[in-house]
């Protein structure tokens, strides 16, 4: 039976039982009231009795739901439902609820879209960085990602439902056509030797509706032989087969006048026939002049054309035969004849190219179910355009020409930015391996040689010649963002930034040289927007923030120490800051290492939320009590939590994703070693001092230097400002080092590829 309740016959026949029932009830003599009850008042014993609610009800509310006067006792039908025809019966039922939820699911995207105008217009008015839309161009596409998602669930769920909803097309007949099944099923009635069921007419009528979906020239298309087929199928005699035909070529004539494309607008406007785009009433997302079945038409029309194109050529649209063209920003009101000629001319063509030779065809990319579901959907349409198109790709299609209409007036103006910063990410990939090519020891460490040629070759999403109207529309654009946000920057770049310790060393210099008051919160911006983003990174600190005395315990803990050797450590520290002697760490220290790694989903909600698809945790704070009474457990309501919960996280990591990280990595990697030569460590770390333990691993000698003599300063120096080590004041050179490679030597901005809200520099 359907999660949605029973259907329509079987409804009707309850209400007349419970009509016939409450009828007879109310004549009946009542028993006596007794109200007495030892030991207390009546009011008491109602709180014993979990009756006592319905004793004194107002009877008068059900007047117009009972009738009063005497009814007949309802009769059974003589002919008892089949098990098929009683699960059949909530079909129609449930088409009208996946539709419904598909049109409110549609308006999230709606209000994404919105946003972004408003704000832009915000922006612009107060003088704001045009970058800081590429928060909203994330939130909006993360939102629009996360409703394709649900559409795919929801589709899967309905087929497994009912097994014969297996295309938009049978969804339509069921929907919108019972009158002309009536019609069809009196007609096998008396002209079919084998027994049609209802069921099985919809599937024709279904089948027929895709059959005038299809182009006139796709091989796939069944209108030569539907008939035929279904007529011999139930051996249908001459006068049903003409009858059956008759119906077959007046759904032409309906199809065509529901979603017209090109010169058919015109074809029958003689006929007395309802106007176009009418099946989807009361849908204002999905119907009317943004009809969701007519994105449906055009895509199934565009498979025969990937179909017949081969491999090594492009698709030369035919300009002008959807509409005016080219296309131009401003002009469009409506989705459909306003934006076909976008779709058919330039965004469908660029995107079969993209997916067919492109990154998305061709490269198995990790995380794009999670992130990208609009891509994993476009490249499943391109590698089998000859089967009939599903409800999760017409509605991803969809969102996207909602996108467009929703932003037509700043359409050029998103199109530059989105791809100034796109490009602007990559520049900074491209100087951070000119400085990362510096510190030959670094730009040779496999992690991050094999991670930069990985997120290096995320360029290819923008590649100029797919067209910027298709890779550079809202959705499309944004998605890109998406994906190079939570797994080209937080997912690789968290392997990077620290890939040879560099993000934990400068950190932990950072906070030490703050609790000392040697430097001042926002004396360095860049140092406190990346303390305050991983202050919470078990990989960085193993807990919270260490306190004076703790530092170089917590700083071994971190760089893989057990605990008791990272206290030997620590004590050893303390002798050599406050008894000025050298104690040399023992070699068997350094065993048994075990760091743990800089997980994305530690420092990152969102990313938990969308990579991990880990909700486990979110919290309803938009609804109020009575809407989660009545929407509680709904499709809508989970869709809504959930992107509430996952935008509101994003909004307080805008900073941390705003932070090219791989460019960090080289950043920090080029401050550490350009601290041990301020602080004249090179010589030691060239195995002049103490080789056995500073080994040939470099940066394993530069943490022993690091940790017992400039953290152990600070952490148990009296005077950790003016303590030497090599005649050079630890406190002092570092700071003053540390301020002046942030602030003047680098441009901050180049860790940076889009202009956080919350944050400036």
């Amino acid at each position: 039976m359907s999660v949605f309740g029973g259907g329509d016959p079987g409804h009707k026949h309850l209400v007349d039982v419970l009509k016939y029932c409450q009828v007879i009830l109310a004549v009946l003599p009542r028993s006596a009231e007794n109200r007495h009850v030892d030991g207390g008042d009546f009011e008491e014993s109602k709180e014993n009795n979990r009756f006592a609610v319905f004793e004194e009800e107002d009877e008068d509310d059900d007047d117009e739901i009972y009738p009063s006067d005497p009814v007949s006792r309802p009769e059974l039908d003589s002919k008892a439902l089949s098990l098929d025809e009683l699960m059949f019966s909530d079909d129609r039922n449930d088409c009208i609820i996946f539709l419904l939820t598909l049109d409110e699911i549609m308006g999230f995207v709606v209000d994404q879209y919105k946003t972004i105008v408003h704000n832009q217009s915000n922006n612009r008015r107060i003088g704001a960085p045009e970058t800081v839309l590429v928060e909203d161009y994330l939130e909006a596409a993360v939102a629009t990602n996360m409703a394709i998602q649900q559409v795919q669930q929801l589709e899967m769920d309905l087929k497994l439902q009912h097994e014969h909803l297996t295309t938009p097309y049978r969804l339509l007949s069921t929907l919108i056509m019972p009158k002309i099944a009536q019609s069809l099923a009196d007609t096998m009635r008396h002209n079919a030797l084998k027994q049609c069921t209802e069921k099985n007419i919809l599937i024709f009528l279904g089948d027929c509706i895709e059959c005038y979906f299809r182009a006139p020239s796709d091989l796939h298309n069944q209108s030569d032989t539907i008939v035929r087929d279904f007529c011999a199928r139930f051996e249908i005699n001459d006068e049903g087969t003409a009858e059956v035909q008759k119906t077959f070529v007046a759904l032409k004539l309906i199809v065509i006048r529901e979603v017209p494309v090109s010169s058919e607008k015109d074809q029958f406007s003689s006929f007395d026939l309802p106007k176009s785009h009418s099946w989807l009433q009361k849908m204002p997302h999905i119907g009317g002049d943004r009809a969701i079945h007519h994105t449906v038409r055009l895509l199934q029309a565009f498979g025969p054309v990937i179909s017949n194109t081969p491999d090594d050529k492009k698709i030369d649209p035919k300009k002008g035969f959807f509409g005016q063209s080219p296309w131009r920003p401003g002009r469009s009101r409506k989705i459909h004849g306003d934006l076909d000629e976008l779709l058919m001319s330039d965004i469908m063509p660029q995107l079969f190219l993209m997916c067919r030779s492109g990154i998305i065809g061709r490269a198995k990319l990790p995380r794009v179910n999670e992130i990208c579901p609009l891509f994993v959907l476009l490249r499943d349409y391109v590698e089998n355009p000859d089967r009939p198109v599903s409800w999760s790709l017409s509605f991803a299609i969809h969102a996207m020409l909602t996108a467009i209409l929703e932003t037509d007036r700043i359409a050029d103006e998103l199109m530059t930015m989105s791809k100034t910063v796109f490009d602007n990410y990559f520049n900074q990939l491209e100087w951070c391996l000119k400085m990362a090519g510096r510190e030959p020891n670094f730009c040779k460490n496999p992690m991050w040689v094999d991670n930069m040629f990985y997120v290096m070759y995320l360029k290819n999403l923008g590649l100029p010649g797919f067209g910027h109207r298709a890779i550079w529309n809202p959705l499309f654009g944004g998605t890109t963002f998406s994906y190079l946000c939570f797994f080209g920057n937080l997912e690789i770049g968290c392997a990077m930034i620290d890939c040879h310790a560099q993000l934990r060393i400068t950190l932990h210099l950072f906070h030490a040289l703050r609790v000392n008051g040697i430097i001042r919160e926002g004396q360095i911006p860049l140092l406190d927007m990346l303390h305050n983003c991983f202050k919470s990174s078990k990989g960085i600190w193993e807990g919270g923030l260490p306190k004076k005395g703790e530092f170089v315990k917590r700083f071994w803990i971190c760089f893989g120490m057990n605990i008791a050797t990272a206290k030997i450590m620590a004590e050893r520290a303390k002798l050599i800051a406050q008894a000025h002697c050298l104690v040399p760490a023992e070699e068997e220290s350094w065993k048994q290492r075990k760091m743990s790694p800089l997980e994305p989903s530690k420092i990152s909600k969102c990313y938990r939320r969308i990579c991990n698809r880990d909700f486990h945790d979110v919290k309803d704070k938009y609804h109020t009590p009575d809407q989660r009474r009545r929407m509680g457990g709904s499709d809508q309501y989970i869709l809504a939590v959930r992107k509430n919960d996952t935008l509101d996280a994003l909004q307080d990591e805008q900073v941390l994703l705003s932070f090219n990280l791989p460019t960090c990595g080289a950043l920090l990697e080029q401050f550490i070693c350009s601290l041990g030569r301020v602080l004249q460590w090179e010589p030691l770390l060239a195995g002049g001092v103490d080789d056995s333990i500073l080994g040939e691993d470099k940066r394993q000698g530069f943490a022993v230097l690091f940790a017992q003599h400039l953290l152990g300063t600070l952490d148990f120096a009296q005077d950790p400002l003016s303590f030497e080590f090599l005649d050079i004041p630890l406190g002092e050179a570092s700071s003053s080092f540390m301020t002046r490679f942030f602030s003047q030597f680098i441009d901050p901005s180049k860790a940076l590829w889009f202009q956080a809200t919350q944050e400036e520099i």
